[in-house]
């Protein structure tokens, strides 16, 4: 299988490149959790603020660690940070909004002429039969 070790990405360690370790390892709770923290950077703020509103806060983290970390069922944002991530997400609507106005709109005229909508009296001035080929 290509060398000795295998290096989990998400948990900065390595093992034995074996399937079964590698299995045991990946349904592990610190690897299910290096791998939630991980993909959290990458949600969208609306998402987080989302889920974040609806969860109540989580005692073992505000009284200093709570081991589920991004996969606790409890809140881990106060209300400071809360309050960030909304003004987070309302510039990122404003912004959202001012492109859709910047954009230029889409004129007929450039059109090639098969993408322009047909003229159906111009079309029956037309003659098929001598201007055809």
């Amino acid at each position: 299988m290509g060398g000795k070790s295998y290096y989990c990405d998400y948990c900065c360690c390595f093992m034995k490149n074996d399937i079964n370790v590698r299995k045991s390892h990946n349904a592990g709770i610190s690897h299910c959790t290096a791998k939630a923290t991980y993909m959290r950077h990458f949600e969208h703020p609306r998402i987080i603020l989302d889920e974040e509103r609806m969860k109540m806060p989580c005692k073992r983290y505000f009284d200093g660690f709570c081991k589920f970390q991004a996969l606790c069922k409890f809140g881990h944002f106060n209300t400071k940070q809360l309050q960030q991530l909304e003004k987070i997400v309302r510039k990122l609507k404003k912004t959202r909004r001012s492109k859709r106005k910047k954009q230029t709109p889409k004129t007929k005229q450039n059109l090639p002429p098969s993408l322009q909508s047909m003229n159906l009296a111009k079309l029956k001035q037309s003659n098929f039969a001598l201007s055809w080929g």
